[in-house]
């Protein structure tokens, strides 16, 4: 007997994945955000925080480096897919769109060569 159902559709890979880490980052990045926001403006004063202060309090401790970069990370790879998907949408030439996605992921490159820079090479004291 053979089945009258349909075969099922194998999909990009690509998209697929592209959709998780959405949903993975976009829910990892809530509590992220909300002890981050806690830890720079509630727990401690606005007025108060500097480059010294951040490098001799905050950034002292290697965990709140990495916890910096996780931020970064997730809250930067959720923004670009984001604007990968608004580009898909809005831009319909082909080559266009090529092109720009080829431009946002070298911005994307950038900022978080940057940002992991900045995250793992200050260094523990002071320069001053």
């Amino acid at each position: 007997m053979t089945s009258t159902g349909s075969l099922p559709h194998k999909g990009n890979r690509f998209e697929a994945s592209a959709w998780r880490l959405m949903r993975l980052s976009g829910i990892l990045i809530v509590p992220l955000v909300f002890i981050h926001l806690a830890i720079m403006h509630l727990f401690n004063s606005v007025y108060t925080i500097d480059y010294q202060w951040v490098i001799e309090k905050r950034w002292a401790l290697l965990g709140w480096r990495v916890y910096d970069a996780f931020l970064l990370w997730f809250a930067g790879l959720h923004g670009f897919n984001g604007l990968r998907n608004v580009l898909k949408d809005y831009v319909h030439r082909q080559a266009v769109y090529r092109g720009m996605v080829i431009a946002m992921i070298i911005v994307m490159l950038i900022v978080f060569g940057l940002g992991t820079v900045a995250l793992i090479g200050t260094p523990l004291s002071p320069v001053f």
